[in-house]
């Protein structure tokens, strides 16, 4: 089922896209660093997609979903992050 009109669910990507960076949140958000990830995708015909997040510890954690292993490694030396696996 859509969560949103036209979207799956954050599950159902996470097993089209299995390969993950996990990012932790700063405390005052990406800022102008969001729109760097977007046009990241974007400047590589990658539309972007996000998996489940989750809060632990007191810090919210997001997940970027990419369905080739080398895009993910890719974002990751660009964005940092811990490359991981899909949810269970």
């Amino acid at each position: 089922m859509a969560r949103f009109k036209g979207r799956i669910n954050t599950k159902a990507i996470e097993r089209h896209y299995p390969h993950i960076v996990e990012l932790m949140v700063p405390l005052e958000g990406f800022g102008p660093k969001l729109h760097d990830m977007h046009k990241w995708h974007s400047t590589r015909g990658i539309q972007s997609q996000r998996g489940s997040s989750r809060f632990l510890g007191g810090r919210h954690y997001v997940r970027w979903c990419f369905a080739d292993p080398e895009d993910a490694k890719a974002f990751q030396a660009t964005f940092g992050g811990e490359l991981t696996k899909p949810s269970t």
